[in-house]
């Protein structure tokens, strides 16, 4: 298809409806590349991370550090590390090999209502998610395994940790699960349909399956990720859902740290 065709079908209204969020021009041909590069980009940058001479270069940068910083440090570069090569596998299919924009990913302006509509948003979905996932550990008699996860991955170096999982993790996942994985799973199905499946996807992609102490993240992040789905579909942009992204995180990390 010619590149004016491709941007014509990204302008479309998804499913004809005249809804806020366009159709977009990649299909499942792209998602089957993003994730084969993406599991072995990531099986090598695991590999690199442990390399003894990348070691030996990061101790040297951190030097007089204590070893708190050192590992909040070297999990904070590993983790952008990873968020930064998914995001650049996203940014060659979508802008080089079908050529849409940044826009047709769902980077661009709402309306400004929707700015304070996500703060309440988030604070709604803090307060309701967090007592769904405490009625599931209560039921179960685990704690949040994410909890002890944090802490010795940062322990309390509360900024470093902020700046990923405030910053860096919503603007990343909302690029990826909205903006390329819903916006492929709208160019198919209805609004319902294509929320509760991203959302599953969501959730799925952050559990750690085999654990009871994982597990019961998922029901509270499948409805965190049918949240963040209606926000980009009825909004028109990434932005509201990244804000409620970020505070949800943001409140979760202080809580943990």
């Amino acid at each position: 298809m010619r590149q004016g065709s491709m941007r014509q079908l990204a302008a479309t209204p998804a499913g004809g409806t005249g809804g806020a969020t366009p159709r977009v021009a990649w299909d499942w041909t792209d998602v089957v590349i993003f994730f084969g590069a993406y599991l072995l980009g990531v099986s090598v940058l695991s590999e690199v991370f442990v390399a003894p001479g990348v070691e030996r270069f990061a101790r040297g940068l951190t030097h007089g550090l204590g070893p708190q910083v050192q590992t909040a440090l070297a999990n904070f570069a590993e983790q952008t590390a990873v968020y930064v090569f998914a995001i650049a596998i996203v940014a060659v299919l979508v802008l080089g090999r079908r050529h849409a924009s940044l826009r047709d990913l769902g980077w661009r302006a709402p309306r400004i209502a929707w700015i304070p509509g996500a703060v309440v948003s988030s604070l709604v979905a803090l307060v309701v998610l967090t007592w769904l996932l405490n009625l599931e550990a209560g039921l179960v008699h685990v704690q949040n395994a994410q909890v002890s996860t944090v802490q010795g991955e940062y322990g309390h170096q509360i900024g470093i940790a902020l700046l990923l999982l405030s910053v860096e993790v919503p603007l990343a996942e909302e690029t990826f699960f909205r903006g390329f994985v819903y916006g492929w799973m709208r160019r198919h199905l209805n609004v319902p349909a294509a929320a509760v499946l991203s959302g599953c996807f969501f959730a799925a992609a952050h559990v750690g399956w085999g654990t009871s102490t994982e597990e019961l993240l998922f029901l509270p992040l499948a409805l965190l990720g049918v949240l963040l789905a209606l926000l980009y579909e009825y909004s028109g942009s990434l932005l509201p859902g990244a804000i409620v992204h970020g505070i949800f995180n943001l409140v979760e990390t202080l809580q943990i740290l």
